[in-house]
């Protein structure tokens, strides 16, 4: 079947997702070590736990087997859609993106697509790998059931697209700055520290009102917080946030391409 077939069959931006999907597919040996290293994460995150939780029976509303399973669904989108910054932030500083938008499509647009194809595979191949192994060291998932663990996919189909646009975003400051990689690894770090090794609710009340004002909930902590404890409103609550923030982020992403584009042009490319 010829490209030209296709690209009358399909939309261009469902060719950038499976152009996506087919490159993360030929490299099918990058499963085994992502696999290997969430199940080295969930193994001693159990480890841990399990001394934590020695003599208790919970810490701020989470026993054991909460926090385990907490930590396995936050680790999907961390690992699923946590590596999206190395392409974007070298497409800027080879020049890749002046070629780019001469193209007949979005460039965010695409690029949303092209790393959503892959992450998406990511992110269930992980899931896969992490349910497994939280049977193993927890047992059953707490509260099991349908409407839970639908949410759960959908919140994390939201948090991989909230995951590009910032990363986009930060990629994006390459126009003004030489060296970004900082800023990525600022937020990072901080997406680690607030909610995905540790829920809200285990940080001091100041610095969760604090991080509740940001997107970085939204981006791991929403997903992990419906699989092991939300109510259905609370759920329902948590998913319209992260629709909020996948909104802005997505509005000032645009913005900040807006700005570098006319930067590029001033210079002549």
């Amino acid at each position: 079947m010829s490209g030209n077939y296709l690209a009358r069959k399909l939309p261009k931006y469902g060719l950038a997702a499976d152009l996506g999907l087919r490159n993360r597919l030929a490299y099918r040996g990058n499963f085994v070590g992502s696999l290997v290293t969430y199940g080295l994460f969930i193994f001693v995150f159990s480890r841990i736990w399990a001394a934590a939780y020695a003599g208790k029976s919970s810490i701020a509303g989470y026993d054991y087997a909460m926090s385990v399973w907490y930590f396995i669904v936050a680790e999907v989108s961390a690992f699923g859609f946590g590596h999206f910054y190395s392409s974007l932030s070298d497409d800027m500083k080879s020049g890749q993106v002046a070629y780019l938008l001469t193209r007949p499509y979005s460039f965010v647009g695409y690029h949303w697509a092209q790393a959503m194809g892959q992450g998406l595979l990511d992110a269930a191949v992980l899931l896969a790998g992490g349910i497994l192994a939280g049977f193993l060291v927890a047992g059953a998932p707490p509260e099991p059931s349908v409407w839970r663990w639908g949410l759960v996919v959908l919140s994390l189909v939201i948090a991989g697209s909230l995951q590009f646009f910032i990363q986009m975003a930060i990629a994006m400051t390459a126009f003004w700055v030489e060296e970004n990689t900082a800023f990525f690894w600022i937020y990072q770090k901080l997406c680690l520290i607030i909610g995905t090794f540790l829920p809200l609710e285990f940080l001091p009340e100041t610095a969760r009102q604090i991080a509740l004002w940001t997107p970085l909930p939204s981006v791991t902590y929403a997903p992990a917080r419906i699989a092991v404890a939300a109510t259905a409103p609370e759920a329902l609550g948590l998913v319209g946030a992260q629709l909020g923030w996948l909104a802005f982020s997505a509005l000032a992403c645009a913005l900040v391409f807006r700005a570098g584009r006319s930067k590029i042009t001033i210079q002549g490319g």
